[in-house]
């Protein structure tokens, strides 16, 4: 159980690394009880003094290391409180040893052992009640409870420990209620391990509101552009039922604004879904598949926001790092959307990943090629690059037509999945038809 406990923590850690602060702590705090808990386990086979000792040691490190993560994560944390926690497990210590050698010195062990780890549920629940910020008290209910349950056991185990009277080999008394307790302990530490998964998720939910009110900060003169773009959205979803989600209204408003920023045509987004839902059809890909891809489309741009728009709308050349930049669009894009683990936010992050790949692995950011580029993010790529060529941009004219078909067929099995270009070819009146209807702007 302690090792499942510590895999949660190992996946919590993984999770939040980098950007939470105090998961080291608590990764290191199951490692050390893991310790611990073998070292009691096995008294049988190793001298009980070693068992004891080492293993409450390991254990009492490992409960220290947890307090102090989340101090770390509440940003409570000083330098004196890691003096405090070295006196208070020293002194534990010790008297562990000294009771060694004590005729009843397991009675008094359990009841040092009780209280330390009374002290690590009471300060926990404190903490979490406490010094959490109020944005985060909904993530915290279920770390809170554990903890409090925690201190709760022990303190009921250390009453009975005053009235123990079942000899000094705690192994050999076959207690049945200290047996309860310890089985209580386990999966309350179980608990705490997916109180912390909770507590990382909550931070994370908080970081990304924060980001999202800087963006609103720094975009404010948008703000006119956006309400605009809403009522065109609204007017939209009308004859688009795939767009009747609050979170796809979202995604859209969110892809228009990028859109926006670049200078680009304003309905970009919605000509590259409608080209996307042309081709998938065209591969006889089920209705679920193609709802997907049209709503997901939109998002394969959703990085540019973090492109600062005197790169993004640069009408020269780009220097090297300004070229290495704007790439780090398809990473940018692919880390805000990686996290859901629903369907929509999923294929949208592939597609914010993988638009830039080619069929001959000379694209970017991962230089896939083939097969290895997901279906998703090849229909992307080249929905993208027609629409790039067909409409004025700031920085260029529209392609012809003619000129635009040449190159397609030119870069078929370089750039693009073979496939596809037939595909792209079979349906190109559909294609061109949507490009000269009122979602384009395009009539050379």
């Amino acid at each position: 159980m302690s090792f499942v406990f510590l895999c949660l923590s190992v996946f919590t850690w993984l999770k939040g690394r980098g950007r939470v602060a105090g998961l080291d702590y608590w990764f290191l705090g199951f490692g050390f009880f893991l310790i611990g808990m073998v070292l009691i386990v096995i008294r049988r086979f190793i001298p009980e003094w070693i068992s004891i000792v080492f293993g409450n040691t390991a254990i009492f490190i490992g409960l220290s290391f947890k307090i102090i993560g989340l101090l770390h994560y509440l940003q409570q944390y000083n330098k004196r409180i890691l003096g405090y926690l070295l006196i208070y497990n020293a002194v534990h210590i010790t008297l562990l040893i000294w009771l060694l050698f004590l005729p009843d010195g397991l009675k008094y062990r359990m009841i040092t052992i009780s209280l330390y780890n009374v002290m690590f549920g009471v300060l926990g629940t404190w903490l979490l009640l406490a010094k959490a910020p109020k944005d985060l008290r909904s993530h915290t209910i279920v770390a809170t409870v554990f903890y409090g349950s925690y201190a709760a056991i022990y303190i009921f185990r250390t009453i009975r420990s005053f009235s123990w009277n079942r000899g000094n080999d705690w192994l050999a008394s076959n207690d049945s209620v200290e047996s309860l307790i310890i089985g209580l302990v386990i999966i309350l530490l179980g608990g705490v391990a997916v109180g912390e998964m909770l507590l990382v998720h909550g931070k994370l939910e908080l970081m990304l509101i924060e980001t999202a009110k800087r963006l609103n900060e720094t975009n404010r003169n948008l703000e006119e552009e956006i309400v605009h773009r809403t009522i065109i959205e609204r007017e939209l979803q009308s004859s688009n039922k795939e767009l009747a989600s609050t979170q796809k209204e979202i995604m859209k408003t969110l892809a228009e604004v990028v859109e926006f920023r670049s200078k680009e045509t304003a309905l970009h987004v919605a000509r590259v879904s409608e080209y996307s839902r042309i081709i998938a059809n065209g591969l006889g890909c089920d209705s679920d598949f193609v709802s997907l891809l049209v709503d997901a489309a939109p998002m394969h741009d959703l990085g540019k926001i973090a492109i600062p728009d005197e790169i993004l709308n640069k009408q020269g050349l780009l220097t090297e790092s300004e070229r290495i930049l704007i790439q780090g669009h398809t990473l940018v894009g692919y880390n805000l959307l990686k996290n859901s683990d629903r369907p929509l936010l999923k294929m949208a992050a592939t597609i914010a990943l993988e638009h830039h790949e080619q069929w001959d692995g000379k694209g970017y950011p991962m230089k896939k090629s083939g097969t290895e580029i997901s279906l998703p993010g090849r229909i992307v790529c080249l929905c993208d690059v027609f629409d790039a060529l067909a409409v004025d941009r700031p920085y260029k004219h529209a392609w012809t037509t003619d000129h635009i078909l040449e190159y397609i067929r030119e870069q078929q099995g370089k750039i693009f999945d073979p496939d596809l270009v037939d595909i792209f070819f079979k349906h190109i009146d559909e294609i061109l038809s949507v490009i000269k209807s009122p979602l384009g702007s395009y009539h050379n």
